[in-house]
Parts: structure tokens; sequence; C-alpha cells
């Protein structure tokens, strides 16, 4: 009876999980939980043996089929997000618990095989995720670029380009049209049918919006998105997660070696050659004995349990630039105060400052309408301190050119408002400086990257060869005892 039940649910939950995706996915613990407990309550042990291996395999060919199944475009995307982050948890969790069962005494290279995979798994589905929604913010911003730069009915064009598609591109656009349709405005309607679109461009879409200047807005937001593009497609020595794979399966291995090999040569040493290990296994031995016993579990958990956590939250939140949130204004805080990082972070945002400067300028705006507008910038909220700074110095009457270097900005950007040098050519030389900086940003990355990859290098080759010294002297010295002894 159990049997028969067990294989309908599970022909119904296969058929739901590809029409109805999170009907399937809230109520299958209920129905698989329920089918247990009837079966205790009314069945004998070979019922609840069927119905317990019936509801397990409900489970988990429903949540490949949601994980598989294809979105509609209206559909939300929730339910298979969580039905693959639960297949990939689950295979993770079962693959720990095979190699516990077959090896009882590999339960700490267990341990750490899944602490590696539960790092490295999420931070490679975040890489994918994250070049995910770059691809959809160009096409969405290209595309509305596009059709205002034709002159065509906005909500018309979009439902154009969406149809007969069904990617995500499509659906955001499809949503932008919705809310277009009902009257809001362009960076509202970007706002509530596109929540993820990038703080930046979303922002700047807002502030240009006021002084009818978003074709040039988008336009610029899609020169800022090509040259990032540009920038990821340089060739790179090494990719950033590269020293951090490389060190933690070393810390494998060199767990393995000193918990099951180095003991067994320590005790050749001491029983037939009455000799201790050579120093540098001693040192290995106690650093590799403090890292995973003292130091890796507690960083494990605070890396799990709280940065993790909140390097999520703040990585797949948008940013509120008229009002931050807690965690935006510590971070921009710490960056802001860290010497090296300061200087790109305040040069990534001269490039939108700048931009939006002179859109401002160009439609028409005053100097203090026009610092008013960078306000609305998704920037550091302490280079938004320096901004208002200017604002009030220009209010008061101070000249903007002083007002500019008493505000922090520098004198690059003073030089664009000086009237005595550049005769009135503002809007000129900040299209230079927007290039200008654009560019000395690319250049300074990297420069700094370049610098920092061959001390990587050299750290890691130092650590790998002191390591392998390490391992290898107890073996050198149990081969040169016994060939003193054989050759006298």
């Amino acid at each position: 009876m159990f049997v028969i039940l067990g294989i309908l649910l599970l022909f119904i939950y296969a058929v739901l999980g590809f029409k109805k995706p999170a009907v399937a996915l809230v109520t299958l613990p209920i129905v698989c939980l329920g089918l247990i407990l009837l079966a205790e309550h009314t069945g004998s042990s070979e019922d609840l043996f069927a119905a317990t291996f019936c509801a397990i395999a409900t489970f988990l060919i429903t949540l490949v089929v949601v994980a598989l199944s294809r979105p509609g475009p209206e559909s939300s995307q929730w339910p298979r997000r969580v039905a693959r982050l639960l297949v990939i948890v689950i295979g993770v969790f079962t693959m720990v618990v095979i190699s516990i069962v077959l090896s009882p005494e590999g339960a700490q290279f267990a341990f750490l095989i899944f602490v590696l995979a539960l790092f490295i798994i999420p931070i490679s589905v975040i890489s994918y995720r994250r070049r995910s929604p770059r691809a959809t913010a160009a096409c969405v911003l290209s595309t509305i670029g596009c059709s205002m730069r034709q002159n065509l009915p906005l909500p018309m064009a979009l439902e154009s380009a969406a149809s007969g598609r069904t990617d995500r591109c499509a659906r955001t656009l499809q949503n932008i049209k919705k809310w277009l349709v009902q009257g809001y405005s362009l960076s509202e309607s970007i706002k509530r049918g596109y929540p993820k679109c990038p703080s930046y461009a979303l922002a700047m879409i807002a502030s240009a919006e006021r002084f009818n200047q978003l074709p040039a807005a988008i336009k610029a937001i899609e020169a800022d998105m090509a040259a990032r593009a540009s920038e990821r497609k340089i060739l790179r020595p090494v990719h950033a997660l590269y020293p951090v794979i490389v060190m933690s399966f070393m810390l494998l291995i060199l767990v393995g070696l000193m918990k099951f090999a180095i003991p067994q040569f320590k005790c050749v040493l001491d029983e037939v050659f009455e000799e201790k290990l050579p120093a540098v296994t001693q040192w290995l031995f106690v650093i590799t004995n403090t890292i995973s016993h003292r130091i890796l579990p507690p960083v494990l958990a605070i890396l799990s349990l709280i940065v993790l956590p909140i390097w999520l939250r703040v990585r797949f939140r948008p940013r509120r630039p008229h009002k931050p949130y807690l965690i935006s204004r510590i971070r921009d805080f710490i960056i802001w105060h860290l010497p090296i990082v300061r200087w790109f972070e305040k040069n990534r945002a001269m490039v939108q400052v700048v931009e939006i400067l002179r859109l401002s300028l160009n439609a028409g705006c005053t100097i203090d309408a026009a610092i008013a507008n960078t306000l609305d910038l998704d920037v550091n909220s302490c280079f938004r301190w320096h901004l208002q700074g200017w604002l009030e110095r220009v209010k008061r009457g101070d000249n903007i050119t002083n007002a500019a270097r008493k505000a922090g900005l520098g004198n690059t950007l003073a030089w664009a408002f000086d009237d005595q040098v550049n005769m009135g050519n503002t809007p000129s030389i900040l299209e230079m400086l927007e290039s200008f900086y654009r560019m000395n940003y690319s250049y300074r990355v990297n420069l700094a990257r370049f610098i920092m990859w061959p001390c990587v290098v050299i750290a890691m080759g130092t650590t790998v060869g002191f390591v392998v010294y390490g391992i290898y002297s107890p073996s050198v010295a149990i081969i040169r005892h016994f060939a003193e002894v054989t050759y006298p």
C-alpha cells in the first residue's frame, strides 16, 4: 500500500516540480514527513521502511526537478535557487558520510574536505552569480539606451525586445515595462522591476532624469560598463582564489602527513636510532597542530557564522545612496581610512562625479544644482561628506575653485571650475577628466596587481619549500643512519 502511495506521490511531485515549483518546494517536506508518520502509526516495520525510502526518493527527485526546471516570463526564481543549493549541500554531506563509513580513521580528512567544499563551492557559485547580473545589467541598460536614442515608445520597445524570450534579461524588461505602463518614471520602474540593478547606474539615472539628460546618462553608464568589461578581459597572471586554494589543499595534505606518516618516522628514529625528529620537522609539527586545532576551528566558525553571512548580505543587497545601511556605512568608513584602498575608492567616485557634473552643466543647471545632483550618486559615504562640504561653501558664496580645494576634492576638479584658466570650457574639461580618471583607475589597478602577484608567488614558494623540507627531513635522516650502519 505505502509503496503504491509513494510511487503516486513521486509522480505527482515530479509533475508539480515542473509546473508549480514554489508549491512543490513548500509542501514537499510536510507531505514527506506526513507519509513517514502515517506509516509509523498504521503500518509495520516493512511499511515504515518502504514509506521512508519513497519519501526520501520523492524529496531528492523533486529537488532535482525543481532545480532543472525552466522559469517562465513571470515566474519567481527563488524555488530553483533554493533547490540547487539544497542539492549541492546534500551531495557534499553524502560524500562526507560515505568517506567516514568507508574509512573511520579518515574522519578528520572528511571534516576538512567538508569544510573546504563548504567554502569553495559557495565561492564558485557566487563568482558565477556575480558575472550573470553584469550581463543582465548590460543587456537591460543597452536596450533602454538604444530605444531612447531611436525615439521609440519605451514600453513598446521593451515589449518587443522581450517577446519570444524567457531568459533573465527578457523577464527584467517585462517587469520594467509593467511599471512604466502604470505611469512610473524610468528610475522608479527600474527600481521596482529590476531590484538588482547596479546601484551606481540607478543613482545616475535618477539624477539625470530630473534635468532631462537620460540618453546621455545611459550612454555614460554603457561606456563605464564597457570599460569594466574590457578590464576583466585583460590577461591576468593567476586567479585571486589561486593562493587560497593552494594553501588550503597544502594544509589538508600536511594534516594527513602529520597524523599518519610523520609519527611512523618518529617511532623509527626514537626506537632504532634513539634520535628525535629534525628541528624543521618539529617546528612544522607544532605549526600544523596549532593551526589545525587552535587557530583553524575558531577562524572557520567566525568566517562561517559572522563574516560569510555579512558578506553575502552586503554583496547581494542593493545599496541605498540616500540612506545607507549600517553595514554599508561601516564598510565605507573602513575602506576610506585604508591608505592605498582609499585612493582607488576616491578615483572611482570621481568618475561618477565628473560625469554627473558634465551632464548637469550641459542641461543648463547652475553650479550649486549640479553639485547637489552629485549627492544622489552611489559613492562612498565619507566622500559624500566632502561633496556636501563643497555644496555648503558654494551656497555661502565662496569661490567654486577654492571651495573644491577646501572640501578635499583635489586640485584637478578645482582646476575644471577655474574660469581664469579654462575660459568657461568646464564641460569639455570635465569630459576630459572623466576619461582621465577612468584610465588612471584601470592603470593603477593593473599596476598594483602586477606588483602584488610576484610577492604572493614568492611567499607561496617560501612556504611550500619550508613544508617540503620539513616533510622529507625525517626520511633523509633515516636513510643517512642506515647508510652509516651499512657502510661504516
